[in-house]
C-alpha cells in the first residue's frame, strides 16, 4: 500500500490559509459568490457539516465560505487518492482525512482520529477550542446537477453516539453559468442536533432532503428503516 494508515500528520495553519488563498482567488477569477447562513448556527464546539459535492471546486469555494461563516478552519473526510505522494502531502496538511470508498474498513484508524478531531480538545494545534469544524460529503463522490444518494457508514462512525448533542449544518452549492463568471450560492442551512437516541440513516436522510432543497434540487432516494423499528420487529 502507497501510504500507512496508522496515523496522521497534523493539521498546518500556513496550508489552511493557502487553500483559502485559493478559494477567495477563484471567487475573483471565475466565479460570483454569495454565502448564506442562519444567524443562529452554531459556530464553536464540535461542528459537523454535511455537504453537497457538485464538482471538485466546491472544495476551496466551500473552505472559503465555511472560513467566513463559521470564522474557524475546517477538517475534511475526503477520498484516500488525494493523499497519494505525488501531492506532496497538501492534502494531509490542510486537514484532509482520507477514506477508502471501496473498503472503509481500511480508513478505520483515520476514522477514529477523524472523531477525535471533531469531538476533543486543541488536538489540531490550531486553538479551535471544545471541539472543530469537520466537513463530510456524504454522496463520497461528484454529482453534477444531481443528488447521489447519501452513504451512511462515514456519518454513522463520525457522529457515534455523542455525549451531548451534536450540531450539524446541512450545505448546498448552486451554480448558475454566466459570463463572465459563473454564479453559486452557498447555502447553509441551519443548526440540526443529532442526539444519541437518534437513528443514525433517518437524520441523515432529512439531511440529504435538505442538502437537495438548499441547492434546488431533488433528493429521490427513499427514507431507511429504523433499525430500532427493525430491532422490534425482528
Amino acid at each position: 500500500m502507497w501510504f500507512d494508515y496508522s496515523a496522521h500528520p497534523g493539521k498546518k495553519p500556513w496550508a489552511s490559509n493557502i487553500l483559502n488563498f485559493i478559494g477567495v482567488l477563484f471567487g475573483i477569477l471565475f466565479f460570483k459568490v454569495k454565502i448564506e447562513i442562519d444567524p443562529d448556527a452554531q459556530k464553536n464546539g464540535p461542528v459537523l457539516i454535511l455537504s453537497k459535492h457538485s464538482a471538485e471546486f466546491d472544495i476551496p469555494l466551500g473552505y472559503h465560505a465555511m472560513k467566513r461563516a463559521f470564522g474557524r478552519h475546517a477538517w475534511c473526510i475526503m477520498k484516500a487518492s488525494l493523499v497519494r505522494p505525488r501531492y506532496l502531502g497538501f492534502f494531509w496538511k490542510i486537514g484532509g482525512i482520507p477514506l477508502e470508498r471501496e473498503d472503509p474498513q481500511q480508513s478505520k484508524n483515520y476514522l477514529v482520529y477523524a472523531r477525535k478531531v471533531l469531538y476533543e480538545k486543541d488536538i489540531t494545534g490550531l486553538k479551535d477550542g471544545d471541539g472543530n469544524l469537520m466537513v463530510l460529503f456524504p454522496e463520497q463522490t461528484t454529482y453534477w446537477r444531481q443528488m447521489g444518494e447519501g452513504k451512511l457508514a462515514g456519518f454513522r462512525f463520525l457522529a457515534g453516539k455523542p455525549a451531548r448533542p451534536l450540531a450539524c449544518n446541512s450545505v448546498g452549492f448552486r451554480y448558475k453559468p454566466g459570463f463572465p463568471r459563473t454564479s453559486v450560492v452557498i447555502r447553509f442551512g441551519p443548526t440540526r442536533y443529532f442526539t444519541a437516541d437518534m437513528d443514525h440513516g433517518l437524520f441523515l436522510h432529512e439531511r440529504m432532503k435538505e442538502i437537495a432543497e438548499l441547492s434546488a434540487l431533488e433528493y429521490s432516494f427513499p427514507a431507511p428503516r429504523s433499525r430500532k423499528a427493525e430491532a422490534v420487529v425482528g
